[in-house]
């Protein structure tokens, strides 16, 4: 049987979550493993968030990092990833449990990441 032209439902749009400052030599570290991996750094953050959609591991309370050697705590930005939205709501519930922002919550995924590919 052919397909047909009917209208299909709206798709529900991805969630954009925001863009992750962080230091310089861990985005350098994480943008190689995610090329590594045959990817891209945006793929790589919306896979942790939805992998952390499937461990939720709790956040840790924020520490703050020490100044840079150009003055600078987070010196570099990792792309904004798209995630579904029942993904997103899991990472802001986690988020807001540890009393943290949501940029805190991707830094710390992404220091599991590269804890855990060592």
């Amino acid at each position: 049987m052919p397909r047909s032209y009917a209208i299909s439902p709206k798709q529900p749009a991805p969630r954009r979550l925001p863009t992750v400052r962080i230091a310089a030599d861990k985005a350098a570290q994480f943008r190689a493993l995610a090329r590594q991996r045959g990817g891209t750094a945006s793929g790589a953050l919306a896979a942790l968030v939805a992998a952390h959609a499937d461990i939720r591991q709790p956040f840790a309370p924020r520490v703050r990092a020490k100044h840079g050697p150009d003055g600078k705590r987070y010196g570099a930005i990792l792309p904004d990833p798209k995630v579904s939205e029942e993904v997103a709501e899991g990472l802001v519930r986690d988020a807001r449990t540890a009393g943290i922002s949501l940029g805190e919550a991707m830094r710390q995924l992404v220091d599991r990441c590269l804890e855990q590919s060592r």
